[in-house]
């Protein structure tokens, strides 16, 4: 790629100004077509993890399939709730390590965000989050099919390498939980 920059910026009289011009223009549609598949890997990214909206509705597949119901707690701008989704849960999605063993929805705390609880009650994303303390992103609670805590949550990310190991962890112990209540 850098020689065919390089080849881009030789002089104009080593070739005619149409050729000059047919290359830079292959080069930006290339360059174009790179970026554009970079910010639909990135949308996909977002889009795997999908917004807490009728949480009622996940309860009967929480009960249906003893499955906690994971909620990732975040905010816009928030560098470490991209990093965590980046690196670690879009990874564990796509290798199918959590789709199996949880129901993953994402709450934020940003104005104008709202969803229905597990009683179907409208509810800002806020509110629902400081009903578990979760007022430091990100957050994953861990919720049985009645809204109660099922593990400890994960606040904040102390060391990413890690985090999906305690992710396991916590979904394990979670699933136990599950396993015990009547």
């Amino acid at each position: 790629m850098l020689r065919f920059m390089k080849s881009m910026l030789i002089p104009l009289k080593t070739g005619s100004w149409r050729q000059w011009a047919a290359r830079f223009l292959f080069g930006l549609c290339f360059l174009l077509l790179c970026m554009a598949g970079r910010a639909e890997e990135a949308k996909d990214a977002k889009r795997t993890i999908a917004w807490a909206e009728m949480l009622v509705a996940d309860a009967g597949l929480s009960r249906e399939g003893e499955l906690p119901i994971v909620i990732f707690v975040t905010q816009q701008g928030c560098q470490f709730c991209a990093a965590l989704r980046r690196q670690v849960l879009f990874p564990m999605i796509r290798a199918g390590e959590l789709t199996d063993s949880a129901i993953i929805r994402e709450v934020s705390l940003d104005t104008g965000f709202t969803l229905q609880d597990f009683s179907a009650n409208e509810i800002s994303g806020r509110k629902f989050a400081n009903r578990y303390s979760a007022i430091v992103t990100p957050t994953l609670l861990f919720l049985g099919d009645d809204g109660t805590e099922v593990a400890e949550k994960m606040v904040g990310i102390s060391n990413i390498e890690f985090y999906g190991f305690y992710l396991l962890k916590s979904l394990e112990s979670a699933r136990k939980q599950l396993k015990n209540m009547p």
